[in-house]
């Protein structure tokens, strides 16, 4: 388990886990949190089938950077994402429910999603790089957005954008489900996260095209 102590103000501190000891370590301390924030770094612009390769979770008092090429895998987090006391805040969570079902067979429940909110809010840019503008002056570098999050050793450079909007995800659920709860809309946005925590990924997409068509191809003689 290593820390990387940043003094620049403008990083982040986080802890990176890399082996399955320190990962039992971390979930015994999420067991006792209220609400986590949750994002995913994956390889989809550069691997087929794609895969999780990085998953950030954020606390109040700590930035955590899970390395799921590193351990045996995820399961030890499945009772924190399916125990339904622990909000799960993410932002755009579509992509990040299917993949953590796909990769990991992880279920999200108890699911916040700040995007959504955003929407039911009548936010006219819910990207989450507008909204920690907006909420917190927060300018977020996007410049990592698109690289290979399978190469390692990860650059300390990429690592750092993994965290740098994650440690926002807690304070922003708090003030967009306060401006919910002020205008009656907070139901609406609960029951749709609600849905969204049982999407699923698309299995016909992980075989071989030509398998998806309803006719099959016929051979010349």
């Amino acid at each position: 388990m290593s820390h990387n102590h940043a003094p620049d103000p403008t990083h982040t501190e986080y802890m990176l886990i890399e082996n399955d000891a320190d990962l039992y370590k971390i979930v015994v301390e999420l067991q006792k949190e209220q609400a986590i924030g949750v994002d995913l770094e994956a390889d989809s612009m550069f691997h087929y089938p794609e895969k999780v390769c990085l998953l950030q979770i954020s606390t109040p008092a700590l930035n955590i950077v899970i390395d799921p090429l590193s351990v045996e895998g995820l399961s030890p987090l499945a009772p924190i994402f399916a125990d339904a006391r622990i909000r799960k805040v993410f932002h755009g969570a579509d992509y990040d429910v299917r993949s953590l079902y796909r990769d990991f067979g992880i279920e999200v429940h108890s699911l916040f999603d700040t995007q959504m909110a955003a929407r039911f809010l009548g936010i006219r840019e819910t990207g989450l790089a507008s909204l920690l503008k907006k909420k917190f002056y927060v300018l977020s570098d996007k410049r990592y957005q698109k690289k290979d999050w399978s190469q390692r050793p990860l650059p300390a450079a990429m690592l750092q954008y993994a965290v740098q909007d994650i440690c926002h995800l807690l304070p922003l659920a708090s003030i967009l489900e306060r401006e919910l709860m002020e205008k009656g809309l907070l139901f609406c946005v609960e029951e749709e996260c609600e849905l969204l925590s049982s999407v699923r990924p698309n299995l016909s997409k992980n075989r071989p095209f030509f398998l998806n068509f309803k006719t099959p191809f016929l051979l010349p003689n």
